[in-house]
């Protein structure tokens, strides 16, 4: 994160599905999900969830590039299934250690031109030896120029991404790992705010999409890369636009929120969660159903326990009943929406 504004025996019961022109008594009939990224071990970050906030989160999220060259922890995924967990796979087409126009650096024409098909063939082999669904978030926030896969970085053409992203897709099938849903996800900010970056120009399409996913925070007062700027923005504030554009880019599937957290300065954290919670409750946002909190310190004081109100009140929100939503009905959600 940079600057910006089989299912067999995992899966035993169903998503509520609510449409999205019902959102009147939406509250009382959506199920939410919780997803939660902390540094480290996912595994381990499943049992510091249940210590700190009470609950088991409905699926653990864990980032990996492609530089290092690491096989898919199959293992780790199966452990969180035992826990009734869904793995969420952030998987990044880059070198870490290079700059953004490094020559070595990697981008998505090397992609196109197959440079990287057997390091893609081997992760798809380990991710179908899961042989239980996971989530594959591939190359988020495409629609920000802080990522070498970014269109901005790429000829400002996003039918580049387009093809890049397809290709994964296909060849990620071809080795039989079926069990993958795709999460296609774009900042809640274009930067630049350009004609060329608008998500909908990148959508790969629905055969390849299973999940449309937004990425966004609340920056606060003084962030780093606006020391002077008062960035604090509402939950609403912060999705609203990007939502009414993930429901018309594909309004068949269902929405997550990849990334998202508010930070402490410039504002009331807690009050700001409250207000998260007050809204959902209502309803709104009827086909918003994963959200996963970004729980580190790290640009800024994301994590819910950067202040002892901010606990209370995130603390609060994870047990309401409408986010009691399961790993294996987090499962079902989108594979029932099309075959």
């Amino acid at each position: 994160m940079r600057r910006r504004t089989l299912l067999g025996t995992a899966a035993t019961a169903a998503a509520l599905v609510v449409s999205g022109t019902d959102a009147a008594n939406a509250g009382r009939r959506t199920t939410r999900y919780l997803g939660v990224f902390r540094e480290g071990d996912p595994t381990a970050t499943a049992g510091d969830v249940r210590e700190l906030y009470g609950v088991t989160p409905a699926s653990v999220m864990w980032f990996d590039s492609w530089a290092t060259g690491r096989a898919f922890p199959v293992n780790q995924a199966r452990m969180l299934w035992r826990r009734g967990i869904m793995p969420h796979y952030t998987w990044e087409p880059w070198n870490t250690a290079l700059g953004l126009n490094d020559p070595a650096q990697i981008h998505l024409q090397d992609v196109i031109d197959g440079a990287w098909d057997g390091y893609i063939t081997a992760r798809a082999r380990e991710f179908a030896a899961v042989r239980l669904p996971i989530l594959v978030r591939w190359a988020h926030e495409f629609n920000g120029n802080w990522y070498p896969w970014g269109i901005a970085n790429n000829g400002a053409d996003p039918s580049r991404y387009v093809r890049a992203y397809r290709h994964v897709h296909d060849l990620v099938e071809a080795a039989g790992a079926r069990n993958v849903q795709w999460v296609w996800a774009f900042n809640n900010g274009s930067s630049p705010d350009e004609a060329y970056n608008d998500p909908a120009a990148a959508y790969p399409g629905d055969d390849y999409v299973d999940w449309v996913g937004i990425d966004g925070y609340n920056w606060g007062f003084g962030p780093s890369w606006d020391p002077a700027g008062d960035h604090w923005t509402s939950f609403d504030a912060t999705f609203d636009a990007a939502y009414a554009k993930a429901r018309a880019v594909a309004p068949d599937r269902p929405v997550m929120l990849g990334e998202f957290a508010s930070g402490e300065d410039g504002g009331d954290k807690a009050q700001w969660l409250r207000d998260l919670n007050t809204t959902l409750a209502t309803g709104a946002y009827p086909e918003l159903k994963l959200l996963t909190y970004f729980d580190v310190i790290k640009e800024e004081a994301w994590s819910p326990s950067s202040s002892p109100a901010a606990l209370a009140a995130f603390t609060s929100w994870v047990h309401q009943r409408y986010m009691s939503g399961q790993g294996h009905q987090l499962a079902r959600v989108a594979s029932c929406r099309f075959p």
